[in-house]
Formats: C-alpha cells, structure tokens, sequence
C-alpha cells in the first residue's frame, strides 16, 4: 500500500489551486483570531486561514496552524515562503537557524509557510507531512523534520517521508490518517493562496516585518535588516500589536511594488483617446483597464476598481478599454452597446451601465442589452444595431481598444495599467494601493519640475513602450528577381519571409490567404527564402521552390509552394515520394525539377536572402514586411488586415501631400 494514498488527489486539488489564484483579487479570510476559550485547544481545532492567538491583521499575517519558533509578541518576524525539494530553500532554511541562534526569542520571530512548486516532485508530499508533523507533534517537531528533510534532500521520497514524520514524533496510524484528510492539503493551498495573492513565484522569499527578501541571500542582509526593525520598533510607541502592524503595513507596500515591477518594469504606451473616463484629466495617476463584460474576474476587477475610486477620488483617471475575448459570447455585443451609450449618452452614462453589465453578468442576452441601452438614452433600433456592428464609431472605439490590447500585450482579462504600469489579473486592492501610492510619489517628482498637472500624464508616457505594435521599418526590398503574387502595382506589398517546413508559417499561409480575399487586387506577395537550420528539408524544399520559378516563373513557383503547403500536416517532413504526386500538373518533369534545383544559382539566392533577412532583423518565421511595416510570427488575419489599413493611410496620406502638377494648357 503507498505510503501516500491520496496524492494524485493533493497534486490536482493544488493544481486547481494555482489555476484559481492567477486572478484571485479578494483579501485573506482572516475572518476570526483564536480568542481565551481556544487557547488549550490543540492547533488542529482551528479552520483554515484562522490568525494565530494575538496576531494582528497584515497582509501576511502569521496563521494559527503556522510552524512558529520564538515569541508571539517578538520584536521581528521573518515569514519565510519554502519549499522542501528547493536547493535554494535549503540554504535559506540554515540561514533562519542561524539567526535563531544569534537572536533571543523575545527579538526574533520565525514562521514558516509552504510554497511547493510544481516542478518538484515531492514538494507537495513533504509540504503535506511537514504539516501533518507540525500538527501532531508540534512547532518543535516540525522544526526537527524540516532540518533533517532539508539536510538530506536528496534522500526524498515517499518511504524517507514517513520515517522521518515518525523519527520526529509521528507514529504511523497518525500519519496514515492525517496525510489522507482534506484539510491538511487545504491548509497548504492557504499558504500558497497567501503567496500568489502577495505576487511570489519563486522560492525561497522571505519578508521581514514586511520587507521583502528574494532568494536564498547572505545571512548578512537578513541580520541588517532585522537591526534596523529592532531599533524601529523599538523607538515606535504603542502597544506591540499597532506597532508592529504599522511596520508590516508600511513595509509591504515597498514590497509589493518591488514585487510588481520586478515582474514588469516597463512603461507601456496606453493613450487616452476619446475612451470613456471617470476622473479630472489632471488626476497625478491614470489608471486603465482592459475589460470583458462576460468576464467573472472583471467582475470582480470591477468592484476592487470602485474601491480604488473611493479611496483616492480626483487623484485618480479611470480609463475603459474594451477587449471583448472570443470565447465570450455576449461580451463583444456588450461591450458594442456600451460604447454606443457613451457615444450618445457621455461618459456618465457609461460607467453606470458598466456597473450595470456586470451586475448582470454573464447573462447578457439580447433582451437585457436592449433593457439597460434603453436604460442609458438608446432606443431599441440603436441598441440592434450596435450589437450587428452597424454603428461603425462604437464599432471602431472597441476594434481599437482590442488592436491596443495587442499593442501592449494585454493578452487576457483583466488588465490594467496604473501611470503605464502593468497589473494583470483581479488583483487584490492592495496591489492597486501599493502602486498608486509609487505612482503618486513619481508624478510629484515631475510636478515639482514644473510639469502641467494637464501635461503630467503625456509626460510619464514619453518613453513608453508598445512591444505587439507594428514596428515601422526603412527598406528599399525590391520586387525583382523574387516570385510575385498578385498585381506588380499593387498599393499593398506583402514580402514574405519563409520556411517551408515551419509549422507556423503553415498557419500563417491561411492567415495570408484570408488577407488577400479581404482586399482584392490591392494586395501583392513576394517570396523570400528563410529555413531555418534546424528543419531538415527546409532548405532542399526552397532550392526546388527557387529551381521551378527559374523554369516556369511566377506560376510554376507558387504551384510548387501551393503543393508544399498543401501536402497533409502530418507529413511535414516532406518527402521527395510525398511531394512528387502533388507536383505532377507543372510544364516540366519531376528530374528536371531535380536536376534544376542542384545548380549553385538557387542555393546562392537563397543564402542572399537569409543575409537580407538578418539586415532587417529577422531571426526567425514567418516574418511579414508590410509596406513599411515588420509582423513576426503567425499574426491572426484581423492583425495583418490592421497592418494593410495602415500601408493604406500611409499611402492616402503621401499622395493627398504630394504637390500637384500643373495643368497643361
């Protein structure tokens, strides 16, 4: 029989667990502290998520089934986020005895909470025995397994588990039945909830009295640290409990910013526009958000909004972006009313329907569009034909927002940017609090320089970035001596950069096919030869691709290129016997073909190519120069046909500022 019976059952409840805490934006449920009448009772009494005897509310407060070395009231705490199969861990765990040894009880406090990472086999395993030690035999007991699993970690297993839960104090029937009950796995998903809601991914992190310290670091830095909170915490005045909260509270919004911008420290490029806006344009931070009516986590996002608007009123711009995910049904007729309404009605009247929308959410059929776009100045006429897309200005407000969610790669929702920051995913208000508070820090810097309140905002957007854009390039490619498609005079140029045994150039050739229906007779392609070293037949295909257009030309080149592209996905190794047959309507026999494709010609055009490619800085495929515009990678077809509209602009605007040429007489 295992040793662990249930845990497929704790991997996939785990599983769940990461699943549902990538947009998980409410505050811990702390919602009662072990009072007088539970302190002889023994730490299993007490639920999940329950705050251990005295410990004030924080956001990363110590729990009543925490492993605890030192005083309650300790003038330090260190909450350390492990994890039993992490090397690193291992090294951070000596660090902690360290300090025990260096620091009194009275002045040091040590709670341990799991953070296994699912790239570790047994992390989960000893996480869940861990637990099951501290609560059998007690903080002192789990502090002897955890030494013993992290000195020997090499040794982990199911069998080395079990001895060592029964060397520290665990007799068998015990640990067969505590590893099997839920809620030993639930009070580990606690301790994850409680990392991925502070932003950890990684292991070991470690806060001290709230501040933030990633990875396994010299004891050095930890003893500084603690100096310097002793001596704050000591010169505070107060009971233990407020100081101790004000620390923890000023120290976590400092490491909830770190955490934030460590994982993204960019400025994205989020304009205004005419969006809908809830806030003075002279508000310090500007806050947008991407959003889907169907969405359950905006709903959420929607209400940690209200919160952030109440709680800074003018100091804060709302600014709605659409970006209605396919897989919604409702969400992209939603999100057609809704700008309809701000349209026609103002940005008031938008807002209220946006709370409106998600209060009804997700059912948002036709009828209740109809109810609450009548609610909000539509009559039922404008409400149908905003959701058919008839009212083509509500229908391009939301194809912008949806083409500047590419632009800055806001690929799901919700997502927002606080200044141009990003936070993505229902956060919790206090990453929204935490980074506002940088933010209007940050905007004062540039207040005091004698930027305009009015001026602040396109300011800190300067040297913003827009990483998905199409990227404007300068080339002069040429049409000659390079297979053609379509009219040579075509206002639209597509060169196409290709391998023809990449797997995403094969998706991108339907994209490129359905571009080319949208717009006929505007749009011409011309082949250039990329494959990549590391496709076996990508090269030979080309030469014989490069060998037909020197026989035949335009036409025998793409009858070959069609044939490649053609033959069934599972062939992508494309054989000389699969391809054969496809090729058999062309004006020329098969060893011709052959023969052609040897001549050094065609293996030198197509070197020529790879170097062009690499001197406009395409390193891989499919690579698309659109008129003067760079698209890597197998961009659905309504990103390309963005890219074409902007050829077109570019090419309307440079005639309509051409000068005209005099009428002769």
């Amino acid at each position: 029989m295992s040793l662990f019976p249930s845990l497929s059952r704790f991997r996939s409840a785990l599983a769940a667990c990461f699943l549902l805490l990538l947009s998980a934006c409410e505050k811990p449920s702390h919602s009662r502290t072990v009072d007088d009448t539970q302190k002889d009772e023994p730490p299993a009494s007490a639920d999940v998520g329950t705050l251990a005897q005295g410990e004030p509310l924080t956001l990363i407060a110590t729990e009543a089934d925490d492993a605890v070395q030192g005083d309650r009231d300790a003038l330090v705490t260190v909450v350390a986020f492990l994890d039993f199969q992490c090397h690193f861990c291992a090294e951070g765990f000596s660090t902690l005895e360290a300090l025990r040894t260096k620091y009194s009880p009275q002045k040091l406090r040590i709670v341990f909470k799991h953070l296994p990472l699912e790239s570790h086999e047994y992390a989960v395993p000893a996480a869940v025995v861990g637990q099951v030690v501290a609560l059998q035999a007690g903080q002192d007991a789990f502090y002897q397994f955890a030494k013993q699993a992290f000195a020997e970690q090499s040794q982990l297993s199911f069998e080395t588990l079990a001895q060592w839960a029964e060397t520290a104090g665990v007799s068998r029937q015990d640990y067969n039945r505590r590893v099997s009950e839920p809620v030993t796995l639930e009070r580990i998903i606690q301790d994850v909830t409680v990392a991925r809601r502070l932003g950890i991914e990684s292991t070991p992190t470690f806060f001290v009295n709230g501040r933030l310290v990633e990875g396994a670091q010299p004891q050095e830095v930890f003893e500084q640290m603690i100096d310097q909170e002793l001596k704050l915490m000591t010169e505070a005045r107060g009971s233990w409990e407020s100081r101790y909260q004000a620390r923890v509270a000023e120290n976590m919004r400092s490491s909830l910013v770190k955490t934030i911008l460590g994982q993204d420290p960019h400025d994205y490029r989020v304009p205004v526009d005419d969006s809908p806006t809830a806030g003075p344009a002279t508000a310090p931070v500007t806050l947008a958000v991407f959003s889907d009516y169907e969405c359950p986590f905006c709903k959420r996002g929607d209400v940690t909004l209200m919160q952030v608007q109440k709680t800074y009123g003018q100091k804060v711009r709302v600014v709605f972006k659409h970006l209605p995910l396919p897989f919604h049904e409702s969400a992209r007729p939603a999100a057609l009313v809704a700008s309809a309404v701000a349209l026609k009605s103002g940005d008031a009247a938008f807002f209220s329907l946006s709370r409106d929308l998600f209060e009804h959410s997700p059912k948002l059929d036709p009828k209740v569009l109809e109810k609450l776009g009548n609610k909000y100045g539509l009559t039922t006429d404008e409400v149908k034909a905003a959701i058919k897309g008839d009212n083509v200005a509500a229908n391009r407000r939301v194809e912008r927002d949806m083409f500047l969610a590419e632009d800055v790669m806001a690929q799901g929702t919700p997502h927002f940017f606080v200044n141009g920051k990003r936070l993505d995913g229902a956060r919790p208000f206090e990453h929204f609090a935490a980074l506002i508070d940088h933010e209007l820090e940050r905007a004062q810097e540039y207040l005091t320089r004698g930027i305009q309140p009015q001026d602040l905002y396109a300011e800190l957007q300067r040297d913003a970035v827009s990483p998905g854009a199409p990227a404007r390039i300068e080339h002069n490619l040429s049409q000659a001596g390079h297979p053609l498609r379509g009219p040579s005079n075509a206002p639209v140029i597509v060169h196409v950069f290709s391998d023809f045994e990449c797997p995403y150039c094969r998706l991108a050739e339907q994209n490129v096919a359905e571009l080319v229906k949208e717009y006929p007779g505007k749009i011409a392609l011309v082949w250039h030869d990329f494959p990549l070293p590391f496709h076996e037949r990508a090269r030979p295909l080309a030469q014989a691709a490069h060998a037909a257009y020197g026989l035949g030309g335009d036409a025998a080149f793409w009858k070959v290129h069609d044939a490649i592209f053609a033959l069934d996905e599972q062939e992508a190794r494309l054989t000389d016997e699969s391809l054969k047959p496809a090729l058999s309507a062309l004006p020329f026999t098969w060893e011709r073909l052959q023969t052609e494709a040897e001549k050094p010609e065609h293996d030198a055009a197509i070197s020529a190519d790879q170097e062009l490619a690499k001197q406009l800085g395409i390193n891989g495929t499919p690579a698309f120069i659109i008129g003067n515009y760079l698209v890597t990678g197998a961009r659905p077809t309504d990103y390309l046909k963005r890219v074409v509209e902007l050829t077109l602009s570019d090419r309307a605007t440079l005639a309509s500022s051409a000068p005209s040429t005099p009428e002769k007489k």
